[in-house]
């Protein structure tokens, strides 16, 4: 007799038992006697919900994606992030804003997690699939001499580069050009959060190749709260 000819004889006679039962019982007599059915049927539950969001995720297109990096005060919640922002530009049906901010990267540590993080943003950038960083300093500083940036006084419309000409950081990039590489973001409404303590300054690092310009520039327009 097959695995699952005995399971299904066991349990007509245990369905005839579970009648007789009180609930939490029957709740008792479930989990002794079927734990793991119970747990492959849940392990099941969850692969297809997980093959469900990939091929859903899939057939939508990312106006936008960005990676917050070693955000220890939680000062950039990507999922929060994504749905405010997503509100604020109107994002079509069909389309998202893709945000993640469980990436830690220490540039001393050979640990797994840091190099785990470290792979997942070179195979992103190498992909051509990151349109921006958000780093602490010392990160952002690196990363803008190993990587090839947007110059943002040019990406910016002329008011909004005016307005933040302040917090721009100049450093010569991948290409050794000297620009304005990133945007320090002290005066953004991010880093106005109570919880905030002032002891790593974040910036805004546009990598060179990215088609979404427009979104990027409202993105910024975002996190200064400035209108569209």
């Amino acid at each position: 007799m097959g695995l699952f000819t005995r399971t299904k004889s066991s349990w007509k006679h245990d369905r005839e038992t579970l009648k007789a039962l009180p609930f939490r019982q029957k709740i008792r007599f479930l989990s002794d006697y079927y734990r793991w059915v119970l747990f492959l049927f849940l392990v099941l539950l969850l692969l297809l919900f997980y093959l469900g969001d990939l091929i859903w995720q899939s057939r939508q297109t990312i106006d936008l994606q960005g990676f917050f990096l070693n955000d220890r005060q939680n000062l950039f919640p990507a999922q929060t992030i994504s749905q405010d922002f997503s509100r604020y530009r109107d994002t079509p049906s069909g389309h998202r804003i893709a945000f993640e901010d469980s990436l830690f990267v220490d540039l001393d540590s050979s640990g797994e997690y840091n190099a785990a993080s470290q792979g997942k943003l070179v195979a992103y950038i190498a992909a051509k699939e990151l349109d921006f960083v958000v780093a602490p300093e010392e990160l952002a500083q690196y990363y803008a001499q190993s990587f090839l940036l947007y110059d943002l006084e040019e990406l910016l419309p002329e008011d909004l580069a005016g307005s933040l000409q302040e917090d721009f950081y100049y450093a010569a990039d991948g290409t050794g050009e000297e620009k304005a590489c990133g945007l320090n973001l002290r005066r953004s409404h991010f880093l106005q959060d109570p919880v905030y303590d002032g002891a790593e300054q974040y910036y805004l690092l546009v990598l060179s190749y990215t088609p979404h310009t427009d979104a990027l520039i409202q993105f910024i327009r975002y996190a200064y709260d400035l209108d569209l």
